[in-house]
């Protein structure tokens, strides 16, 4: 059969985080005699011209197509309809994170087929059945991890096969990326994050490239905006790791890793045991998705001794009501700890923490700031300020998810198949930091939820100057700051280049006590808005702080005054009306146990199969 397995772009560049997923496709493939074409359509980019000849050239039997995440559901609707354009009898199997929508890709796109959780075993399967040319959709019923319509259009989901245990997960062959010529973007020079941090590398490691890896699979916990496909959590048996990373120097001149795990440390023994052996190797590396509650003083003490230099909590909250929502699993003080615990071993972290989920009010908020302040001895100063060292994403509702369904069940999808279409579209290609895509579960005025992420930074960068340092800004620096934000804005957006250029009094100050530009003052990455900073500047009083931030943020985060307008008398309306109101019974647990995942009365035909998948593991 001629196979072609190909990626989608999710953001506006090139990730640099390897394709694995279809890597072990192809490699799967090849253990039952079938090879496959990779289309690296995420890394090459290429133009629509471009890909239709590809396809129409090719005339694939199947077409395997990667979507990560779901937010990937925009372009691979598109990619599919491109396809079953110029190449009418190919078959498309979409694969990812973006299956958990199956019944939707299925109606409503030109696939055929999803796979269902980690797909080496199900493609391969599937791809057996169809070399057979009499296969029935009879035949493909038997195939665990699928989902299809059959020949009367009803949805059909086989259920989810076993995940492969961890010894018998490939590790990916770079030779295919060699191939496309694609490895450089994944096997790369020394980290940019070395330099950020402002760590000291050895000698030895001069010129040293950085790769990728990853030595578990699953994840111990259920967070309820988090997609779960797979039960259990796997590691790779040890021997292999090492082996592995050994190639990786051997062969690419590899001397930093990025362990992206989903769930690294978990298994505290094996992971003793790795890394002792990269402290030996003399690999420097960082590591995502730690736990807060695996680590202590010691183990993190012999990662920074044997060559770990950062990691990654998903603190989430600084409210245990919202780490409860959330099914974190974990207490206030167990983070509060982890990050103690992580300052004193010498080891950089960035607390990331997802806000506005259901229960989010200014309450959970404050108790988020008050975590904060408590943690500021714990937190880098990184480029200046801490707000820069503390990553705030709005919860995105993913199929899949609890998260997901509490929208579902209050009406905030709406019950249809189109309904769900139209929001997987409106979230497509928009990174979790962005509001664009936001649902307002929280029954908070929208202009309120916006203004949280500003007055997380805000108040802690704050707090640091005043406090901390005993630095004094008056008022009056304040104030003509405040006047000149909104006309820099509208400068900015006729001559972008002019943004960074105007400055207020308040810039002068602390550029002159900071090396930190504008970018990064509003924080890390995703935290923004101009005002968030200089409106907790006043000495005494806050009062009016609050107020001149609302007017702030309603002005910089729209597009139209029209619509700034909208969200003020949003707010205003709210704040009249909760007099009035009932006072509104919010999410206090886990999100799991509250949502009743059931298909509506009017819902689409099919949609009762679709529950499993609803539910998820």
């Amino acid at each position: 059969m001629k196979i072609c397995i190909c990626t989608t772009p999710i953001r506006n560049d090139p990730t640099d985080f390897p394709p694995l997923g279809s890597l072990a496709i192809i490699q799967s493939l090849r253990k039952i005699g079938h090879d496959a074409q990779f289309y690296n359509i995420d890394y090459w980019r290429p133009e629509q011209e471009s890909i239709s000849a590809y396809f129409y050239d090719n005339q694939f039997d199947v077409v395997g197509i990667s979507a990560v995440v779901s937010t990937a559901y925009g372009y691979t609707k598109h990619l599919a309809d491109l396809i079953r354009s110029v190449s009418p009898d190919t078959v498309i199997v979409v694969g990812g994170n973006l299956a958990a929508s199956a019944e939707v890709l299925l109606r409503k796109c030109k696939s055929d087929f999803c796979v269902v959780g980690d797909g080496e075993v199900i493609f391969q399967d599937l791809i057996l059945a169809l070399s057979d040319k009499s296969w029935t959709r009879e035949i493909v019923k038997a195939i665990p991890g699928l989902s299809f319509l059959d020949e009367n259009g009803q949805f059909h989901f086989t259920g989810y096969g076993k995940p492969l245990p961890g010894d018998a997960i490939e590790w990916p062959d770079y030779s295919i990326l060699e191939a496309d010529g694609s490895l450089p973007h994944y096997i790369h020079g020394a980290p940019s994050w070395i330099v950020e941090y402002g760590l000291e590398v050895p000698a030895a490691l001069d010129g040293k490239k950085t790769a990728t890896i990853i030595t578990t699979k699953g994840c111990v916990a259920r967070c309820t905006f988090c997609h779960r496909w797979e039960k259990g959590y796997r590691m790779r048996p040890i021997d292999q790791v090492i082996e592995h990373i050994r190639f990786l120097q051997d062969k690419y001149d590899v001397g930093f890793l990025n362990i992206a795990d989903e769930n690294f440390g978990s298994n505290r023994t094996l992971t003793r045991e790795l890394v002792t052996h990269l402290g030996q190797m003399g690999i420097i590396w960082r590591a995502g998705g730690v736990r807060a509650r695996t680590v202590d003083l010691e183990t993190l003490r012999f990662w920074k001794a044997n060559g770990g230099r950062a990691v990654y909590y998903g603190i989430e909250s600084g409210s245990q009501t919202m780490l409860d929502v959330m099914e974190k699993n974990t207490a206030v003080d167990t983070n509060v700890d982890a990050l103690k615990w992580t300052h004193q071993a010498g080891l950089f972290t960035i607390s990331q923490f997802v806000i506005a989920m259901p229960g989010e009010t200014d309450r959970t908020i404050n108790e988020t700031i008050d975590f904060l302040k408590k943690c500021m001895p714990y937190l880098k100063v990184f480029r200046g300020l801490p707000g820069s060292s503390v990553s705030v994403n709005y919860a995105q509702s993913l199929p899949g998810t609890p998260l997901y369904e509490y929208a579902r069940e209050h009406g905030f999808l709406g019950n249809t198949l189109d309904d769900e279409e139209r929001y997987l579209i409106t979230i497509s290609d928009i990174d979790a930091y962005s509001f664009d895509h936001f649902i307002n579960y929280t029954g908070q005025p929208m202009l309120k939820v916006l203004v949280w992420v500003h007055r997380i930074a805000g108040e802690l960068n704050a707090h640091y100057i005043e406090r901390v340092l005993g630095i004094k800004i008056s008022t009056s620096i304040v104030l003509i700051s405040l006047l000149l934000m909104p006309i820099r804005h509208l400068v900015g957006k006729i001559w972008p280049s002019l943004r960074t250029v105007i400055k207020t009094p308040l810039d002068r100050v602390i550029d002159k006590h900071f090396d930190v530009n504008v970018a990064d003052r509003s924080g890390y990455f995703n935290l923004r808005g101009p005002g968030a900073l200089s409106v907790f500047f006043f000495l005494g009083d806050r009062r009016w702080s609050y107020a001149l931030l609302a007017l702030s943020v309603a002005y910089t985060s729209r597009e139209s005054v029209l619509d700034s307008l909208k969200l003020i008398a949003g707010h205003i309306q709210w704040s009249v009306m909760r007099r009035f109101r009932k006072k509104e019974v919010l999410p206090q647990k886990s999100l799991r146990k509250i949502v009743d995942i059931r298909a509506p009365d009017n819902a689409d035909q099919g949609s009762e199969a679709m529950i499993p998948l609803r539910t998820g593991r």
